[in-house]
C-alpha cells in the first residue's frame, strides 16, 4: 500500500480527500467541510488525524490561492481568507512523515486530467476549474508551468469588465465574477423571478433544464463570459485542448454551447478549430492531480 498516494484538494467550500494509485484511479475517498475561518492550523490537524489508519507514500496537497511550492504557504488567498504564510508542508511532513508537495488547486487538478484522463499525449493544455471561484492551470511542452513566481494560471482573476460586479479578490469585473458559484448565485437573482434558494450551480443547472427561461439566461451569461475569457488564452497560447472540472462544469452543454458560441465568432479560426474543448467531471480531478504529483516527486528524489 506504500505504493499509494493522498490527495486532498482543498477548496473554499469543500475539501476532498483520496488515496490513488499510480493510473490515477481514487481507492477511497472522503470529504469534509474545508472551515477556512478555523485557521489553517486547526485544517492540517483535522486532516491528518484522519489519514493516521491509512497506508500511502506520500501526500499532495492543492490548495485554493497561489502557492510557493518550495515552501508549501499559500501567498495569495482570495477564498482562505487568514491562511497565508502557514506552511502546510512542514505541518503535513511533521504529523505523517512522508513527502509532501503543496500545489496549486487548479494547477493539481489540470495536472490529473492531463496525465490520467488525456494520458500525457497533447502538448499544450489549459485547464480551468469552476467551483466556488475559478482556477487555471497551464500544461506548456507536457509540463506544469508555474511562471516566473508561482502564480501562473490565474484565469478566474483576468478582467472582463473594468466596472463589472465586485469578485471576492476584491476587484472588479474578473471572469470568477461571472462563472464562479457566486457569481452564478448573482446572475440567478437578477435573471429569474424565482431563483433557487440557495441559487447554487446546480440548482439553476435544473431549472434551466426544466425550462425556465431566467436560468437559461444565467447559463448563457455565465457561459458566454467564460467563453471570452477562454478565447483570450487560446489566442495567446494555442492550446491543443481546454479542459474544465469542478461543479460548474458538470452543467454540460448549459455552459459548453455558449463557449463554442464564443468560439466559433472568433475571427481568427485556425486556432480555435484545432482546440478541443472537455468538461471532465466524472472525477475528483484535483484530487487524483495532487497526489501524481506527489508520487512524481517521491519518485525523483528516489533518483
Amino acid at each position: 500500500m506504500r505504493n499509494l498516494s493522498v490527495g486532498i484538494d482543498a477548496g473554499g467550500t469543500l475539501t476532498k480527500i483520496g488515496l490513488v494509485d499510480g493510473n490515477g484511479e481514487i481507492l477511497r475517498s472522503l470529504r469534509i467541510p474545508t472551515e477556512p475561518s478555523r485557521g489553517p492550523a486547526h485544517f492540517a490537524r483535522r486532516i491528518t488525524a484522519l489519514l493516521k489508519d491509512w497506508s500511502f507514500g506520500s501526500v499532495g496537497l492543492g490548495l485554493a490561492g497561489g502557492v510557493d511550492p518550495a515552501t508549501g504557504e499559500l501567498l495569495f488567498v482570495p477564498n482562505l481568507k487568514g491562511w497565508g504564510g502557514f506552511s502546510f508542508r512542514k505541518a503535513f511532513r511533521r504529523s505523517l512523515g512522508v513527502p509532501v508537495v503543496v500545489e496549486n488547486d487548479a494547477n493539481a487538478a489540470v495536472w490529473g486530467g492531463y496525465a490520467a484522463a488525456l494520458k500525457r499525449r497533447p502538448r499544450t493544455v489549459v485547464g480551468v476549474t469552476l467551483g466556488t471561484g475559478v482556477g487555471g492551470g497551464l500544461v506548456i511542452e507536457g509540463r506544469l508551468h508555474r511562471g516566473a513566481t508561482g502564480s501562473a494560471g490565474e484565469i478566474g482573476h483576468q478582467t472582463l469588465e473594468l466596472y463589472g460586479p465586485r469578485c471576492h479578490c476584491g476587484r472588479r469585473g474578473c471572469l470568477e465574477a461571472y462563472a464562479g458559484a457566486y457569481g452564478i448565485g448573482r446572475l440567478a437573482r437578477e435573471f429569474m423571478r424565482r431563483p433557487p434558494s440557495p441559487p447554487t450551480p446546480e440548482a439553476v443547472a435544473a431549472a434551466a433544464l426544466d425550462g425556465d427561461r431566467g436560468a437559461r439566461r444565467v447559463w448563457d451569461e455565465a457561459g458566454s463570459r467564460l467563453g471570452q475569457g477562454l478565447a483570450n488564452l487560446v489566442l495567446v497560447l494555442n492550446p491543443d485542448a481546454v479542459l474544465l472540472f469542478g461543479g460548474v462544469a458538470r452543467a454540460g452543454k448549459l455552459v459548453l454551447d455558449p463557449i463554442r458560441r464564443v468560439f466559433a465568432a472568433q475571427s481568427f479560426r485556425r486556432p480555435f478549430q484545432k482546440t478541443s474543448l472537455l468538461a471532465l467531471s466524472n472525477r475528483d480531478w484535483g484530487v487524483v492531480g495532487a497526489a501524481l504529483l506527489s508520487r512524481e516527486r517521491r519518485e525523483t528524489s528516489k533518483c
